[in-house]
């Protein structure tokens, strides 16, 4: 299940076949000032604060849907632990009403559905991330327990197997697990066996999903050393969010001290990566909406993929930057700087547009849709808000 997360290629269009071979084309990627069809924010401050209000306002008003658990965690990624329904925290009302328990090997764990949760452990690092303690008490299956019972089950029932070839689709399920388990588990007492005895070694698991993404990003990474547009996505885009998730959590396992030294050297790498394709897969992106209004008749809702699309890439970006920038795990260039307002500006533009969309209507007829538009929303919330120090523990 990967509703918040969709990737680019979509049900309701038409595949990437429309855009041919896709070869690199032999273009400065300097001479691109935008992204076709994106304009620049021009108000600087007061366009990014208005935008930050109207996407407060569609997170307030669309996340808050009770029988939908996964609008509801993506509630308090946006608006933190803080995040209430008229029942009382959110918090509570997920563990108490989605929460279940599941038996392994004659022993029972705390656990959500796929179906629920979209990824593995997306309830728990949600909850850790924003500021839930361990001791806090929730209800599952009629019995009142703690978020660190989670942590405990989440463990048990987590599998890896690290002789899977790194661009497996597995290891891009192991973004959120790996966010849970860098936060609650110190540097060096990182083994555990999990509920089929299976020995966890958590350092290769952070040190595989590295490989991961430097692996799927190959062709980026050769077109960004030669200064070129690229003409083609590369494999890390058919990734959740465009492995914005998988990179977002090596962040997260860096600040915690997992692979130590050898962390800190290979993350950088991936956010110069990052920080080029603000422009890059924004062109790739609207180089494919472009080519699929001008071929075939548009769709009612193209227009509303095509701002998703964006929202969805620049949000989870910039919660991938912001968090580097917090927890000073990065700096970037002048020029870096320059991009990553642009990209700001872009993204600003994108929710104020968002922000007139008949959202509401959209539950009914194109729940997915839905969906994505108020995931996306939540997360390009809390990227922005976050970027002022705030709303992350």
């Amino acid at each position: 299940m990967d509703r918040c997360c969709a990737r680019m290629t979509r049900r309701d269009l038409l595949h990437y076949a429309l855009l041919g071979a896709g070869a690199w084309v032999a273009r400065p990627l300097r001479a691109v000032a935008a992204s076709p069809g994106t304009t620049v924010n021009k108000k600087g401050g007061k366009g990014l604060a208005a935008a930050e209000q109207a996407l407060r306002t569609l997170v307030q008003r669309y996340a808050s849907v009770k029988d939908d658990p996964w609008a509801l965690m993506h509630g308090v990624r946006a608006l933190g632990k803080g995040f209430t329904l008229d029942q009382g925290p959110a918090v509570d009302y997920l563990c108490a009403h989605f929460l279940k328990e599941k038996e392994v090997a004659g022993a029972r764990y705390l656990s959500m559905t796929r179906e629920a949760e979209g990824h593995a452990n997306t309830l728990l690092k949600t909850f850790l991330e924003a500021g839930v303690d361990l001791d806090h008490p929730i209800t599952a299956g009629g019995r009142r327990r703690a978020v660190g019972d989670l942590v405990a089950s989440a463990k048990k029932l987590f599998s890896f197997n690290p002789t899977l070839d790194p661009l497996n689709n597995s290891r891009d399920e192991l973004a959120w697990s790996i966010i849970a388990f860098s936060i609650t588990t110190k540097p060096g007492q990182d083994v555990w066996k999990n509920a089929e005895g299976r020995e966890i070694r958590f350092r290769d698991v952070v040190a595989a999903a590295f490989s991961t993404v430097e692996l799927a990003s190959a062709d980026f990474s050769s077109a960004m050393k030669k200064g070129i547009m690229p003409g083609w996505k590369d494999r890390i885009s058919n990734f959740t969010c465009g492995g914005t998730h998988l990179i977002y959590s090596l962040a997260v396992a860096v600040r915690y001290g997992h692979l130590g030294e050898e962390g800190r050297r290979r993350l950088p790498p991936l956010l110069d990566l990052l920080i080029w394709r603000l422009t890059a897969d924004l062109y790739l992106a609207d180089r494919y909406f472009d080519m699929v209004a001008t071929a075939h008749q548009k769709s009612e809702f193209l227009r509303h993929y095509q701002l998703d699309t964006r929202l969805k890439f620049l949000g989870h970006s910039m919660e991938i930057l912001s968090y580097v920038r917090l927890f000073h795990l990065f700096t970037p260039t002048a020029a870096q700087q320059a991009e990553i307002r642009k990209a700001t500006g872009i993204l600003a533009d994108t929710i104020l547009e968002v922000s007139t969309l008949d959202v509401a209507g959209l539950r009914a007829p194109k729940p997915h849709l839905f969906h994505l538009l108020v995931g996306d929303s939540c997360h390009a919330y809390h990227g922005l808000r976050m970027a002022l120090g705030v709303n992350q523990v």
